[in-house]
Parts: C-alpha cells; sequence; structure tokens
C-alpha cells in the first residue's frame, strides 16, 4: 500500500487513530491530542476515533474522542481492536517501538495485519542502526501501510537502512502549538531543558558544561524540568535523579542548577520557556531523527544550543541555533557564543521566529487532512 496519489474524494468519515493518549503524559500522546484538536479545523468532515493503547494512566475509553482502549499485549485485545478500527474509513498507527508491548512492540503488526482499511504509519522513531526485529517491523509496516515520517533526517534514515524508497516515505513536520515569544531584555542568563528524565537525555554532560560557564557574571540559572521517565522510575525508583543531584553538588553548582520535579501542562510549560533565553538539548545520540522538544523551542523563538544528531542539523543550519560535538567543553562553548554574542544571538531568535510557522500544527493537520483525503476514492468512503 504505497501509492499516495489515489483518486480524490470526500474523504473518509471515520478516522481511526491508533496511539497513547492523554491523560498518558507522554511525547507521542500528547502530540497525538494536539493533532485531534487541529484536525477539527483542519478536516471538519472527518469523525476522529481514537482507539487508545493502554498504559498505566486511568482509563478513559468512551470520553472524548475515545472509543476503545486495548492491551497490545493481549491477542484478544488486539483482535478486538481490529475489528473496532475496521468500522472506520482510514487508521493513523502513531508508532514507536516502546508503546506496543513486548519485543519491540511486534504486536502492532498483528493488528496491521487484521485491518481491511486503508493504513498510514506514522513512524516516531527511525533507528539509524535497527536490530533485525526493528527493521522487520518497520519494513513489514512499510508492505502494508503508507509511512509517514516527522522529517526529512527520518526519510533518509530509511532510505539508508531499511531500502524504503524516499519517494514511498510522506514528510510531515512534528507540529507544535507555540507561537515565537519577544526576546527577553537584558542579559541573557535562563537556560532550559525540559523532557522526560532518564539516561540518554545527556544531562550529566549539560550539567558538566554548567561548571565551565561558571566566570559569567550575573550568573546563570539553569532549569531542568519534568519527571522522571515511567520506565526508569519503574526500574529504579529516583536514584536516576539523585545522581544528577550528586552531580551538582559535586561540581558546587546548587546556585545555578534548578531541577523541577514536575510534570507541567502545555501553558505552564510554555510560559517557563518564554521566559528563558536558550535552550539546552543535550542529547547523547547520534541517531535521533524526531524531537518535539527542538520543534517546540524553535516554535516558540527560543535559540537552541544542540548535540549533533539528524534533526538538530535539520532543524538548526538555518541559524535558529548551534550544533555542537558531544562533549561538555563543546556544549559550554556554544552556550557561551550565544550568551556573550548580540548580533549572533538575535539572529538565531529572527531565524527560530521565521521557522515557527512552517512547524504550526495548523499546516501539519492541514497535511494530514489532505492526505487522508487522497487515500479515500471517490465514492468509497462506507459511511456516506
Amino acid at each position: 500500500m504505497h501509492a499516495l496519489t489515489l483518486p480524490q474524494g470526500s474523504g473518509p468519515n471515520r478516522l481511526g487513530i491508533v496511539s497513547t493518549y492523554p491523560p498518558t503524559r507522554c511525547g507521542i500522546a500528547r502530540y497525538t491530542a494536539a493533532l485531534v484538536t487541529h484536525l477539527g479545523d483542519a478536516a471538519p468532515d472527518l469523525d476522529v476515533d481514537v482507539v487508545r493503547i493502554i498504559d498505566d494512566a486511568p482509563p478513559v475509553s468512551g470520553l472524548g474522542q475515545v472509543g476503545m482502549e486495548f492491551d497490545p499485549n493481549s491477542a484478544v485485545s488486539v483482535r478486538a481492536a481490529a475489528r473496532h478500527l475496521n468500522r472506520c474509513d482510514l487508521v493513523i498507527i502513531q508508532h514507536e517501538y516502546g508503546i506496543f508491548g513486548g519485543d519491540d512492540g511486534e504486536s502492532v503488526l498483528d493488528l496491521a495485519d487484521q485491518l481491511g482499511t486503508p493504513l498510514v504509519t506514522v513512524a516516531h522513531t527511525v533507528v539509524s542502526s535497527p536490530s533485525d526485529r526493528q527493521r522487520h517491523i518497520l519494513t513489514e509496516l512499510h508492505e502494508r501501510s503508507n509511512l509517514v515520517v516527522l522529517s526529512e533526517a527520518a526519510r533518509s534514515a530509511l532510505a539508508a537502512s531499511y531500502d524504503i524508497p524516499r519517494s514511498e516515505v510522506v514528510v510531515i513536520p512534528h507540529g507544535s502549538l507555540w507561537a515565537p515569544a519577544p526576546a527577553r531584555s537584558g542579559p541573557r542568563r535562563e537556560l532550559v531543558t525540559w523532557g522526560l528524565l532518564g539516561p540518554g537525555k545527556g544531562l550529566e554532560m549539560s550539567i558538566e558544561a554548567m561548571a565551565l560557564l561558571r566566570d559569567i557574571e550575573p550568573g546563570l540559572r539553569y532549569r531542568i524540568v519534568g519527571r522522571t521517565h515511567p520506565v526508569v522510575a519503574r526500574r529504579s525508583g529516583s536514584a536516576y535523579r539523585r545522581r544528577l543531584e550528586e552531580i551538582v553538588g559535586s561540581l558546587k553548582l546548587d546556585d545555578m542548577v534548578e531541577f523541577v520535579d514536575r510534570y507541567l501542562d502545555d501553558d505552564d510549560l510554555y510560559r517557563l520557556v518564554a521566559s528563558s533565553d536558550l535552550v539546552v538539548a543535550p542529547y547523547e545520540t547520534v541517531e535521533q531523527v524526531t524531537s518535539g522538544v527542538l520543534v517546540d523551542a524553535v516554535a516558540a523563538g527560543r535559540p537552541v544550543v544542540a548535540t549533533r544528531f539528524p534533526h538538530a542539523v535539520e532543524m538548526l543550519e538555518g541559524g535558529a541555533g548551534l550544533v555542537v560535538d558531544h562533549d561538555a567543553s563543546a556544549l559550554a562553548a556554544g552556550l557561551r557564543a550565544l550568551i556573550e554574542d548580540d548580533h549572533a544571538y538575535q539572529r538565531a531568535v529572527e531565524t527560530a521566529a521565521t521557522r515557527s510557522s512552517e512547524v504550526s500544527w495548523k499546516s501539519g493537520a492541514q497535511r494530514y487532512a489532505d492526505l487522508a483525503r487522497s487515500l479515500i476514492p471517490a465514492g468509497m468512503s462506507i459511511h456516506n
């Protein structure tokens, strides 16, 4: 099911979306909630039906857009979800290896096999060096569905590591709800990183970078915002957060580094980012092809200093920030450059603001609506 240019029709009346969903607090749940909201404006003819992947959050079936919930680890539950989704005209699966149960979420293929409707798979994670099973899952989803990715970097990775032709992949950039905030006046001293905390986020590196910027006066404040990732918390409780706090203490950075250990809703998070000068994205990965944090930062008009990973290169190459090597010295040097150089900082702010409209959810939802309509031939909607 590779063709993306089927005859234009009036569009499906019912669109099924398989995903995590609020009250789950994760990036894909937030992404899907925003998509559902903005599809209401872009495609009022679509009746959106969310099939929510069960997790630790409270059940919400029958509330709002959630038509049902299912457990991807249960074959019976997967069959029930497929029956429900087969009443739709088009199904969108939000895919990430960790949300469809064990074995890298291989049960997503069981679900796809039981669907008789046109299918779109949105690949949120494209691993550049996948395991055999990871490659198998994504290539099989490609055979069964139309693939959407959230960046050009992801499309390039599919071509290079999965032998999936670029022409068979649609790019719909990760959307943001935010708009550019005016730059703060005065010295640039407020830095922020946010997201679920866990190994691989590079926070040890960014904390060490703060120690190299201790000479800046007035002093910097670096806020690390977010709860511990639920998987990390289940495995080791608060041990990871305590380790970060110990690094802060050992470097005598208690007056510079602040942990905000709570979940912020979108409005509160936007206000916090708008009150900051720079966003720090110190990820350890060299493979990440999509970062919602990066998109939101640029959408808010905030320059980013990021370690070198594919999506950072793609988003920041026009000047909305700096991409640096994966070490504390390089990160500190990049931050110092934008803190001390007024011209460079203002240019980054202006570039980020210019790019903001490119990643608006209004634009993204319209592209999803157009894709949905293209996949239902004229007169084929089962609900007309």
